[in-house]
């Protein structure tokens, strides 16, 4: 397992190489209007949102119509936002977020990365500058 700060700063890398490829997505909910998979698959090709999705909540419980929808499909994964990790992200072209879950992220990491300690800790991980 990697040290704590080491994870804290991947997940942010990767977030930010996500949204600077244009990767990242924001949406208000998960919620679909109907549990058929061809609504999901023409949502994904009309957006083009990538061959492989994944499809991060602020929740485990996700809304019906997208789980059934997404159930069949090998290339598209619902996550909640405790299991995102760095892994999931390079293995999926694209990140769906939803508001919720982008709050959650936001608070998490501006937590981690401004408390009193965290400037000595990640101090040692700093490339020197040349």
């Amino acid at each position: 397992m990697l040290p704590f700060y080491t994870r804290v700063l991947g997940l942010t890398s990767m977030l930010s190489v996500k949204l600077a490829q244009d990767d990242l997505h924001v949406v208000d909910n998960l919620e679909i209007p109907t549990d058929e998979e061809s609504f999901i698959t023409e949502l994904i090709k009309g957006r083009n949102w990538g061959p492989s999705v994944l499809f991060v909540d602020d929740t485990d419980i996700m809304p019906r119509n997208i789980t059934a929808a997404t159930d069949t499909i090998k290339h598209v994964n619902l996550m909640p936002v405790y299991g995102l990790n760095v892994w999931s992200m390079l293995k999926h072209d694209t990140l769906i977020l939803t508001r919720s879950a982008v709050d959650l992220i936001e608070d998490k990491l501006l937590t981690h990365l401004h408390k009193n300690d965290t400037k000595a800790v990640l101090a040692k991980f700093k490339v020197d500058q040349l």
